[in-house]
């Protein structure tokens, strides 16, 4: 099930190594995100998006629910989502950027980690 409190889950300290850059934006912009990521994902790949996953066991490769996630992430991070009232979201530094996270100049509007999720590496395709 595709939900913010399982989002909450994914995103915990413990389980996601962006947890403080999820947490960082306010409730508004994070639920908005899963629901415009649910939207493009699902168009893209001409399908709605699994709601009915069996639960998650370590090794699994793809999993509709993370794709999700990730590509919500991805959104917030890009400033794709904005809240009712079209405000921009705005995260909250929580301490030093991660050098590590180097965000490319891709147009794509696809969150890499997402297509990772969804079984699409190696030249697999999502339609634009």
């Amino acid at each position: 099930m595709i939900s913010f409190d399982r989002a909450q889950i994914y995103f915990g300290s413990e389980n996601h190594h962006k947890a403080a850059v999820w947490s960082a934006f306010g409730q508004a912009h994070r639920t908005g995100a899963i629901a415009a990521a649910r939207r493009v994902l699902a168009r893209g790949l001409g399908r709605p998006m699994d709601e009915n996953e069996p639960a998650y066991k370590e090794g699994d490769r793809t999993r509709d629910e993370y794709a999700v996630y990730e590509q919500a992430l991805w959104m917030l991070e890009n400033g794709q989502v904005a809240d009712a009232d079209g405000n921009d979201p705005v995260p909250v530094l929580t301490g030093r950027p991660d050098t590590d996270d180097v965000r490319g100049t891709s147009a794509s509007v696809y969150a890499p980690e997402a297509l990772r999720w969804l079984g699409m590496t190696g030249g697999a395709v999502i339609r634009g």
